[in-house]
């Protein structure tokens, strides 16, 4: 085996590693601004029905 086929396959395992990464990354910013924007609504909802009630 030569060397330089070993590096190009580590770097190839690093730029799918940084890709997932990255993916996952996206994934979870998005799940978390998906259950913020929920809370604040929920929250938003619970005052105006507390409004209506008074």
């Amino acid at each position: 085996m030569d060397f330089n086929f070993v590096l190009f396959i580590l770097n190839m395992l690093i730029i799918l590693v940084s890709i997932a990464g990255g993916v996952l990354l996206i994934g979870t910013l998005y799940r978390g601004y998906t259950l913020l924007g929920l809370l604040i609504a929920e929250k938003n909802n619970k005052n105006n029905n507390t409004e209506k009630k008074i």
